[in-house]
Parts: structure tokens; sequence; C-alpha cells
């Protein structure tokens, strides 16, 4: 338990290396029974009943080999079943296989039990309610534990804002999705991001609106961009300075800068919220 902090009686966030900075992610555990997520080094000793995946993203997936069952959302459970899907929805072809490099011990596997929109589950004693938040994946979802800990996966609240490179992300679902979670802020005691530390409720609308902002900024500055004749990918716009391996992540670029481009044909928005 070094490291781990107790939110209530018999539920704990189990920190990822550096408050779960990538390729690492914070977890939440709910005593000898289930684990939200995989990300996290130092929960290998558990030996979970069931991990409920957020979604199907690697640092989340990592530990799926150590428990007993899987539940996660039905459209992203055949990327936590196959690797050929996993790569597809990636669209990096086989240099995914740098990312899956950093987990070893990663294997793709049976999801037992789809999970869906305010379900409520009972996990060792504790009620779990499923929030599905698409737009980071197809599947994504937070969870509000007791109702009052929510726990936001990757609407990670980080300064580089939201991220949605993959095939399966959608800018417009993720507006919609942080929307959702605004509108509850007030119930909530405290949010747990999987990248970064816990935000109380104080706090926690005012973060997510910041974040959600990122993603009209962002929109302004392409189209501003693309009316000056410079292509939008490498700008500046996502990341300051492309990080190793430039190509895979110029590609992520692109795909986001697409994405902006389809809301903004269909919406006729131009970085307006």
């Amino acid at each position: 338990m070094n490291g781990w902090q107790k939110l209530d009686d018999g539920i704990f966030i189990i920190p990822g290396e550096k408050w779960g900075k990538y390729p690492w992610a914070n977890c939440i555990y709910i005593e000898d029974f289930a684990l939200i997520d995989g990300g996290a080094e130092n929960a290998w000793e558990l030996n979970p009943e069931i991990i409920l995946n957020s979604h199907w993203h690697e640092d989340h997936i990592s530990m799926n080999s150590v428990a007993k069952k899987i539940y996660a959302h039905e459209l992203d459970a055949e990327a936590i079943e196959s690797y050929e899907e996993f790569e597809r929805r990636y669209g990096l072809g086989d240099s995914v296989k740098l990312f899956l490099g950093l987990y070893p011990k990663l294997g793709f596997r049976k999801v037992d039990e789809f999970i869906e929109d305010g379900q409520i589950l009972k996990l060792g004693g504790k009620e779990v309610e499923v929030i599905h938040t698409p737009g980071h994946s197809a599947g994504h979802c937070c969870f509000l534990i007791e109702g009052r800990i929510l726990f936001l996966a990757d609407i990670d609240l980080t300064p580089f804002g939201p991220w949605y490179g993959c095939i399966d992300c959608d800018v417009q679902d993720f507006v919609d999705s942080i929307d959702r979670l605004i509108k509850m802020a007030d119930d909530v005691e405290v949010a747990i991001p999987a990248h970064g530390l816990p935000v109380a409720r104080e706090e926690l609308e005012n973060r997510l609106s910041e974040y959600r902002m990122k993603i009209f900024e962002r929109e302004r500055r392409i189209w501003e961009t693309i009316k000056s004749g410079i292509d939008p990918v490498g700008a500046g716009i996502f990341y300051r300075k492309l990080p190793e391996p430039v190509e895979i992540y110029k590609k992520f670029e692109r795909v986001m800068v697409e994405k902006h481009m389809k809301r903004m044909k269909l919406s006729g928005c131009r970085g307006e919220s």
C-alpha cells in the first residue's frame, strides 16, 4: 500500500509514477474486489476479482491479465480483446508496437461483461455508476463511486488538454462529455483523473471548463493558420514541439486537425463554443 491514498472506507487511489504521467496512469482500488484501470506500476501484487476498464488504451488495460473478469463498454471491447483492432484504431500500422514495448505484460483478452451508461455496478459493497463519456475513445467511461467520488479516466484535465488522435475519437463527443461532467460537478466531492492530481469540488467546474476551452482555442488557431496558407500540422497548435518518435506524433496531430476540420464543416463553427 506504499503511496496509496485512502478516499473512503475500502476505496483507494493507487497513483501511477509522477501521478500517472504517461506511460503510467492512476487507478482506483475497491478493497479486495475491483480495480478501475490498470496503469499503476505498484498495483501488480493485487489479484482483483474484476478490472473495470475506462477505455481500450494501453496504459489502462496493462494489468488485465491479473483479473478474473474484465468489464468495459461494448464500443471499446474489441480493441481490448484484439491486437488487430487495437492497431487499426491507432492508425499507425505496426509502429504501434513502440508503445506496447512499454508494457511487457500487456495482453489482449476477452471482455467478460459489457457496461453501459447509467448502469449501477455493485463492486465489493460499493456502488459504481457508469458514465459513458465518448470523445477520447468511442466507449470511454468515467465512474461515479458512492455518489461522490468521480474517476475521470482520460478526461484528465492536463495542461495539454483533450487528446483525440485515434480513429475512434470524436471532438464533438468530447465537448458533450465534458459538458455533462460540468453539470455534475457540484455533487462531486473529489475527482481523480488518470493522469494528474485529484481535484476537489471547489476547483472541478473551472478545471473542466478550462479543459473544454482548449478545444475551441485549437479550432480558432487551426482556422487562422489555414487562412494564412500554412499547414496547421506541425504549427505548434497541439504539440509545441513534436515528441519522439516525431513521425508518430505528427500522425496523431494530423488526425486531430482532420477531426477539427470535420467538426467545423459540420457545425459552421470557427473556434466557437
